[in-house]
């Protein structure tokens, strides 16, 4: 059966992308001396759950699983908070900026994905945290980042009122994405 490599995640609007890209930006004449792989602004989202590779077959009937979903908020609010590493400034493998929920929403809502997918053969992840990724570290040639390195974002209010099932395509030029469902919140 063919497989398609999926995930959940919420997409921001153009106007933060634009934001997002000029902090990249700054990042990549901060850290020029690290070997960092910079993520295409295009691709920038908030991954709520990674399902990996799903059998073609469940697609569907996951797209209906989740179209039902009934919640009682119209929106998730995220504000800017900073530059930051996985997992940590002395290892890095991954820059993001970090966001911070206002209210509890997402917990709300990933619980609902979390029951979904475990009953279409997912095991959930780890606890979500809300993070879009700038750009990987070499993992070869990784180096320590000072530990006095510190950047805010820039302040920001981000707005999602739905989420999107999205299927990756690994390609010899990197991975691209397209979205297949996208699920309003309803109340």
């Amino acid at each position: 059966m063919p497989k398609q490599r999926l995930f959940l995640s919420f997409n921001p609007e153009e106007q933060f992308l634009k934001q997002l890209k000029n902090e990249q930006d700054d990042l990549k004449i901060q850290l020029k001396d690290k070997l960092i792989r910079w993520e295409d602004p295009g691709k920038f989202h908030l991954t709520l759950r990674f399902l990996g590779d799903i059998d073609e077959d469940k697609t569907e009937p996951l797209i209906d699983t989740l179209s039902r979903l009934k919640f009682d908020f119209d929106k998730v609010t995220f504000n800017t908070d900073k530059i930051d590493f996985f997992p940590n400034k002395r290892f890095p493998n991954i820059i993001f900026a970090s966001l911070k929920e206002t209210g509890s929403n997402t917990e709300t809502l990933v619980g609902f994905i979390d029951k979904i997918i475990y009953n279409f053969g997912v095991k959930p992840d780890k606890k979500f945290i809300p993070h879009i990724t700038l750009g990987r570290f070499n993992r070869n040639k990784r180096s320590r980042v000072d530990s006095s390195f510190s950047c805010q974002l820039k302040p920001a209010e981000i707005e999602f009122d739905s989420f999107s099932l999205m299927r990756s395509k690994l390609m010899a030029g990197g991975s691209e994405y397209e979205i297949i469902s996208k699920f309003n919140f309803n109340i």
